[in-house]
């Protein structure tokens, strides 16, 4: 099994290509069949769009906790290794299980929290998009100072995995802002539609490109 788990660290590129491929032909098959198959559409649950992401998020997600608490990994790297792989595992458990879109539910039991009153309070100040970003905030914040910390840290001492962090960041910005230009309820269908695919895509490429960095950190420490 450790020899697997080597050679795939080992020839994280060529995984990296091949999660590229598929994840074209997931898209390709969502615009050529998802409108008159929902098994292929990206905007709807429990289909082979969601479950490949899920899948891929959460195998690798678990991958990376576990090697990242290797004696073989030092401590710096444990510090972006394990959150990256409990961010990816979260990714796939929020995306198989639609968390995401069912959280205002959770917070229904908060009086100073329940949806009613973000709504509320978010229409004041113009927003009027997925109530989910709302309560993600922190969340999302998050990811950003570590995005923010991590591309300094690469740029000085592993400029390799820079430009991949990067492409990262401006895969995540993608995805928050389709997922708010989509939930508007302003655009045509076919503008929605185009705006969902964006969106799907720029998940799909975030998935990939966070493995792809991840593996080529662990693989100096297992060969």
């Amino acid at each position: 099994m450790k020899a697997q788990i080597v050679r795939l660290l080992q020839h994280h590129q060529q995984l990296f290509y091949a999660f590229i491929v598929v994840d074209i032909l997931i898209v390709l098959l969502h615009l050529l069949l998802g409108n008159s198959n929902v098994f292929f559409h990206l905007d709807f649950e429990q289909n082979l769009p969601t479950f490949y992401q899920s899948f891929k998020l959460i195998g690798f997600g678990a991958l990376f906790v576990l090697l990242g608490m290797s004696k073989q990994v030092k401590l710096e790297i444990k510090s972006f290794i394990l959150p990256l792989g409990l961010f990816l595992a979260f990714l796939g458990i929020d995306e198989l299980f639609q968390v995401h879109e069912n959280i205002y539910r959770i917070f229904e039991i908060f009086d100073w929290l329940h949806p009613s009153r973000i709504v509320e309070a978010s229409m004041r100040l113009g927003y009027r998009s997925s109530l989910w970003i709302l309560y993600y905030l922190p969340f999302i914040f998050l990811f950003v100072f570590w995005c923010g910390y991590w591309l300094r840290y690469f740029q000085s001492k592993m400029k390799g995995n820079f430009g991949i962090i990067g492409l990262s960041s401006l895969c995540f910005f993608a995805v928050l802002l389709a997922e708010i230009l989509s939930s508007t309820g302003s655009y045509s269908d076919g503008i929605y539609f185009w705006l969902i695919t964006l969106e799907e895509t720029a998940e799909m490429l975030l998935g990939s490109t966070l493995i792809l960095v991840g593996c080529k950190t662990l693989q100096r420490y297992f060969r």
